[in-house]
C-alpha cells in the first residue's frame, strides 16, 4: 500500500512539473492549447498549424499564433506585408478610425488622434550682423531643446538692416544653423552641431540694396526654411541658433548691419516636429 502511494505521489509531481496540452498530445510549452485540434501528434508543429495555438512557456511568455514567443505577449497572424491581418483588437470606448494607441505616464493605453508633438524654441535677444564677409557663425541667444530622435526644425526670422545706405550693387548672403556647444554666450563664435548631419543643414537669406535708411526705406526681408537634426545622444540636448558665414558683394561696411538678428521680433519663430 505504501508503494502504491509513493508511485501516485511521484506521478502527481511529474504532472505538476510537466507540460499540459489541451486538444494536443504534443504540447510544446508549459501550457499549450490547440484551438482546432490539428497539431501533429509528434515532432515539430508546422507554422500553419500553430496559427490557432495559444501557449505559455517557461519564461511566462504568452504566444498567440506561435509556439515560441520571445516577448511577454507575442501575437502572430497569417498576414503578409502585402496582405496584413490584424492580430489585436482593443475596444475600450475610445477607439475611432485612424486613432493610435497612446499611453499615459503609468503606461495605461487609450486610443487617441495622431498629434505632431510640436516643440517650440525660445527667442533670445539676437545679435547685430555687420555688412562684411565672414567665415564664422555667432550665437544669437535663441535655442530649442530637443529630445532623442530625428527632427525637422523650422526657422522664421526677420532681417532688418540698419545704418548707412546700400546701393543697388550691395548685397549680403547669410547662413544660419544650430550648435550644441556648451558654454558659449550670446555673440560668441559657434560651430555647427554634428547632429545637423544631413541636408538641409542651413537656412539662408539675402539682403539687397538700394535702401535709404534715413528715410525709413530699409528693405526688410525674412529668413525661412528647415534644418534636419538627429539627436542620437539618448538625452535632451539644447541646440543654439547661430548665424554668419556671410558673403558680401559691393561695398562691405560695418556701418550697416542686420539689427538684432535672431532676437524677439514678433515675426520670429523656431519650432520642431519629430520625423522618427
Amino acid at each position: 500500500m505504501k508503494k502504491i502511494s509513493c508511485i501516485g505521489i511521484l506521478c502527481i509531481g511529474t504532472a505538476l512539473f510537466g507540460q499540459v496540452g489541451i486538444n494536443t498530445p504534443n504540447p510544446k510549452a508549459i501550457l499549450h492549447i490547440d484551438g482546432s485540434k490539428n497539431n501533429e501528434a509528434t515532432g515539430n508543429i508546422s507554422l500553419a498549424n500553430q496559427a490557432d495555438d495559444v501557449v505559455i512557456n517557461s519564461n511566462g511568455f504568452i504566444g498567440i499564433g506561435t509556439n515560441s514567443p520571445t516577448t511577454s505577449i507575442e501575437v502572430k497572424t497569417k498576414g503578409t506585408p502585402t496582405a496584413p491581418i490584424s492580430g489585436i483588437t482593443i475596444k475600450d470606448g475610445s477607439e475611432f478610425k485612424d486613432y493610435v494607441l497612446t499611453s499615459d505616464a503609468d503606461g495605461k493605453g487609450h486610443w487617441k488622434p495622431i498629434t505632431l508633438g510640436l516643440t517650440r524654441g525660445v527667442n533670445g535677444p539676437g545679435v547685430n550682423i555687420p555688412f562684411v564677409a565672414s567665415s564664422t557663425f555667432v550665437y544669437t541667444g535663441s535655442y530649442i531643446d530637443l529630445g532623442p530622435g530625428k527632427w525637422l526644425v523650422s526657422v522664421t526670422q526677420i532681417v532688418a538692416p540698419v545704418g548707412t545706405n546700400l546701393t543697388a550693387n550691395d548685397w549680403m548672403w547669410i547662413r544660419s544653423t544650430f550648435s550644441d556647444e556648451a558654454g558659449i554666450a550670446i555673440g560668441d563664435t559657434g560651430i555647427r552641431s554634428n547632429d545637423v548631419n544631413t541636408t538641409p543643414r542651413y537656412v539662408s537669406t539675402q539682403i539687397q540694396g538700394p535702401t535709404s535708411m534715413s528715410a525709413g526705406n530699409s528693405r526688410y526681408t525674412m529668413t525661412t526654411g528647415n534644418i534636419y537634426i538627429e539627436n542620437s545622444s539618448g538625452t535632451t540636448k539644447r541646440y543654439k541658433y547661430i548665424v554668419g558665414n556671410a558673403v558680401v558683394a559691393g561695398t562691405a561696411t560695418a556701418a550697416t548691419s542686420i539689427n538684432a538678428y535672431g532676437g524677439s521680433w514678433s515675426e520670429n519663430l523656431i519650432y520642431a516636429i519629430p520625423t522618427n
